[in-house]
């Protein structure tokens, strides 16, 4: 989309993004901000700029640390790729080996890594553990692959005012909804991700539970940085 149609009609204000980190112009293209507040220079949107904010005021010095990110997709992926030399980012592939790669990428199952033991410095999942089935084994698998002082930084859609709901589970070898199904857009499955998590108030202590690390969320609302809208929440658990 042209810078001309992106502004025809739409609300608009000027600012600095996180992830072009120069002035530019965000653009409202419809009321679910979270998706449909792009910033006119990168497209990217308010939870990536978020995800990019945090880094830069929780981890200053991300750039030299070594950083796996799971899923990657979107502007503030490829400016973690491009600005990090010790960034990894795997994808799940369902027909390649784990460990393995595809054009480059290697397979990683977050349930079930092949990593070393304390490898990474931060890793990151964006809009990733609303699609797991054991997200509980994931939380333990990323404090295990993570150094001790290591932190996972990370975005779900967060219904805060609501106990988690289990949408979707495994069963029999296939999959038992427990609710209507709902799929995500999925960068490297055309099918898209099955929503199996609706996160709700008890994420920090589930994640606690599960393997110890303590969580902070963090909130920013900020138009001149063009973070602005609802479920845009940061989450930081840290290994100690």
């Amino acid at each position: 989309m042209d810078l001309k149609t992106m502004l025809a009609g739409g609300k608009y204000n000027r600012g600095h993004c996180p992830i072009c980190a120069c002035p530019t112009v965000f653009v409202e293209l419809g009321e679910w901000l979270r998706d449909q507040y792009l910033c006119v220079l990168c497209h990217s949107v308010p939870r990536w700029r978020a995800v990019i904010e945090v880094l830069d005021s929780y981890f200053p010095n991300w750039r030299d640390l070594t950083v796996h990110e799971s899923s990657p997709g979107g502007a503030s992926s490829e400016k973690l790729a491009r600005e990090c030399p010790g960034y990894l980012g795997t994808h799940f592939f369902k027909d390649v080996q784990m460990g393995r790669c595809r054009d480059g990428i290697r397979c990683e199952d977050l349930e079930s890594q092949t990593f070393e033991d304390e490898r990474f410095d931060l890793v990151i999942t964006q809009d990733v553990f609303e699609h797991l089935f054991e997200p509980e084994r994931a939380f333990r698998e990323i404090h295990r692959t993570l150094k001790p002082g290591g932190a996972h930084v990370f975005t779900v859609p967060w219904y805060y005012w609501q106990p988690t709901r289990v949408r979707a589970v495994r069963e029999n070898g296939g999959v038992r909804h427990l609710d209507t199904p709902d799929y995500h857009v999925n960068p490297i499955d055309p099918d898209g991700s099955l929503v199996t998590r609706e996160w709700g108030y008890d994420l920090a202590d589930i994640i606690y539970r599960s393997c110890a690390m303590t969580t902070t969320v963090v909130r920013i609302r900020d138009r001149a940085k063009g973070i602005d809208g609802a479920m845009c929440e940061v989450f930081v658990s840290r290994k100690s």
